[in-house]
């Protein structure tokens, strides 16, 4: 289960990932101090931590400051962190001790020096020690400027940027299983090689496997979906990327056209009016639904066109041939009916707006199948 809503009047932590400058970090913690707020500020080194706590009491007026850190006795990082919470102190300049169970909602910055040292998940509960209020949290992640990182710590850093939401740990953990790898259980040793297929298919795959396993019987394997030549997509300025990547999923998903209707009401509320690249993707689906009916045997585009080959089960329907030229009457000069391999085949033409027309026909014949298929006895 997922606990995807915030508690109420909480608001997205304020996401930076800056180079380091002394001045300007002293400026932020001013300017939080200004407003009475306080400032965690995380230095992951015992050995030169008291000299950058000196440092900021001396640099910043009105600081009172304090320090944690994992080589304290238990009695003394109590005591701070009860001073912290009352107010006594404003900027607590601590090592990693503090990524859990801290919870001081007057709080409402984070400065985390070298933050291309720590882990995803690690960075994620650091951040979360600030935004525990109603107030506007600011989590600011420094590293060394001029410093060449590693493409891993890179990438940690642009997921800890790009996943802002409340309720955003789920996708956070998925990103860090693919950067750091899945250890023995799920990783090449065990389970091959899963990064290159991704986790959410290989789990689908393993579910299969299971389920066939238990039922004795194979899962029968989904029709590939055709890929048309339009620009249908999410735009980046219509949602998010981590919302993209659920949306994407989501319409995956979608095995009829009752759910299909519900996600894109839904889409429309959540997001507002759909642009035009968007409603293509919609339709594209639309289209890859009904071409899994069962009077149709495939759909396939060209350049020039596109061809519809219909099933055995519509064409062996006596009369039915007579009937689909009938219906498509209006629409003779941009379609060609034959047949191919005992089967009907519709050649259409295409237009501007060809998937539209494409549609109409599709959904003709859908009609037309549904009105003279034989009833089951």
């Amino acid at each position: 289960s997922q606990i995807n809503t915030a508690p109420e009047s909480r608001m997205p932590i304020q996401t930076y990932v800056v180079p380091f400058n002394k001045e300007m970090i002293n400026e932020l913690i001013q300017r939080e101090l200004a407003r009475n707020g306080q400032v965690f500020y995380i230095h992951n080194a015992i050995s030169s931590i008291y000299g950058v706590a000196a440092k900021l009491e001396a640099k910043i007026p009105g600081a009172v400051v304090g320090v944690v850190h994992g080589q304290m006795e238990k009695e003394a990082v109590e005591d701070v962190m009860e001073r912290f919470y009352d107010g006594e102190l404003n900027v607590l300049v601590a090592t990693s001790i503090v990524e859990n169970g801290i919870d001081v909602p007057n709080a409402n910055m984070i400065i985390v020096e070298d933050a291309d040292h720590f882990g995803l998940s690690q960075l994620y509960q650091i951040k979360g020690r600030v935004g525990r209020g109603d107030r506007i949290a600011y989590a600011y992640l420094t590293y060394k400027e001029h410093k060449q990182m590693g493409e891993d710590a890179e990438k940690r850093l642009k997921a800890i940027q790009e996943f802002t939401d409340l309720g955003s740990g789920y996708k956070i953990a998925q990103r860090d299983l693919m950067i750091r790898g899945a250890g023995d259980i799920l990783g090449p040793e065990q389970a091959g090689f899963i990064d290159s297929i991704g986790l959410d298919l290989y789990l689908k795959m393993l579910n299969e496997a299971v389920e066939a396993k238990k039922t004795g019987k194979e899962i029968e394997p989904p029709k590939p979906e055709k890929l048309f030549s339009i620009d249908a997509y999410i735009p980046e300025e219509y949602a998010v990327n981590s919302d993209k990547i659920q949306m994407y999923q989501e319409l995956d998903a979608i095995q009829d056209e009752e759910t299909l209707s519900a996600f894109e009401k839904k889409t429309r509320d959540i997001y507002g009016s759909i642009p035009e690249e968007t409603k293509l993707l919609i339709e594209k689906k639309r289209v890859d639904l009904m071409i899994k009916q069962e009077e149709f045997d495939s759909l396939n585009e060209t350049k020039d066109y596109v061809d519809i080959l219909l099933s055995k089960a519509f064409t062996s329907i006596g009369g039915i041939g007579a009937d689909l030229f009938n219906e498509l009457i209006p629409m003779l000069s941009t379609i060609k009916v034959s047949y191919l391999e005992k089967k009907l085949k519709i050649r259409y033409t295409k237009r501007k707006k060809w998937l539209d027309e494409v549609w109409k026909i599709l959904t003709l014949i859908h009609k037309l199948y549904a009105k003279r298929k034989p009833q089951e006895a």
